[in-house]
């Protein structure tokens, strides 16, 4: 009786492990469905193969954030949201959905929900560098320019930091009491910039950047009060803005000053 038993339980051991191994391909099989066709732009195929695959796996995250994606195509960005918090409560110690959530809440435009998703990214991933800039960048556009700049900060210690947290975190010291350390670090993020110019598959927008950072730094010695320099980077720069600004500067340099500690930089 014992070995009846026996066989009947490893015969039905067996069994399941063959389900399941056939759940599993018929997930990563509809997985590759909704690539090829959403690469093909049948969308609606795609979303169907999508939701095949998300039944057949409980586990799998992938279909998910395919399916998010989808969503977000057709502009139903509260179905795409839906689908990433589905994917976070399969995976909560996936830090890749909640980044993406972060991102999606920052597209549209909503900065607390994002900033609770990027800390919620870095408390699982501290070194997710992407997640951090993007935290510092959403908390300038909040206007709380010393919480951006703490993040920043952590980022330049940790040898981290890209020319454009750089940049913004010269802007940042400009506007909270540093702003000689602004001047070196707007300074210091513009040569790289420009030492990227010749390799820039964007070069109009590459200059234009470029133009930014001179009107950015001409700000920092405003409010440094060194009137002679900003006025040089005044009158050679091609920016539009510029000629109002030198004839700010000329008139009431105390104004100009106020405008630029007052300003956002996003």
């Amino acid at each position: 009786m014992s070995r009846v038993i026996f066989r009947l339980s490893a015969g039905f051991l067996v069994g399941v492990l063959a389900l399941l191994a056939t759940v599993l391909y018929l997930s990563d099989y509809y997985t590759g469905e909704q690539q090829r066709l959403a690469a093909a732009g049948d969308v609606t195929g795609a979303m169907e193969a999508s939701r095949r695959a998300v039944r057949l796996d409980p586990f799998d995250i992938e279909a998910l954030q395919a399916q998010s994606f989808l969503w977000r195509q057709q502009r139903e960005h509260d179905r795409a949201v839906l689908a990433l918090k589905e994917a976070i409560e399969r995976d909560p110690n996936n830090y890749l959905p909640y980044l993406t959530l972060a991102n999606l809440r920052l597209a549209r435009g909503d900065l607390d929900a994002a900033v609770k998703s990027y800390r919620d990214v870095l408390e699982l991933n501290p070194n997710a560098v992407g997640a951090s800039s993007s935290l510092a960048q959403t908390l300038a556009m909040q206007g709380k320019l010393g919480e951006a700049r703490e993040v920043y900060e952590v980022l330049e210690e940790q040898h981290r930091i890209t020319s454009q947290d750089r940049y913004d975190l010269g802007r940042i010291q400009v506007r909270t009491g540093e702003p000689l350390e602004g001047v070196k670090n707007i300074k210091r993020a513009r040569r790289v910039a420009a030492a990227e110019l010749n390799r820039s598959r964007r070069p109009l927008q590459q200059r234009q950047l470029l133009v930014s950072m001179d009107l950015a730094t001409a700000d920092a010695l405003v409010v440094q009060g060194r009137y002679g320099q900003a006025r040089g980077i005044l009158a050679q720069s091609p920016s539009e803005q510029a000629p109002g600004l030198l004839e700010l500067l000329n008139s009431d340099p105390a104004a100009y000053r106020e405008q630029v500690i007052t300003s956002d930089i996003y």
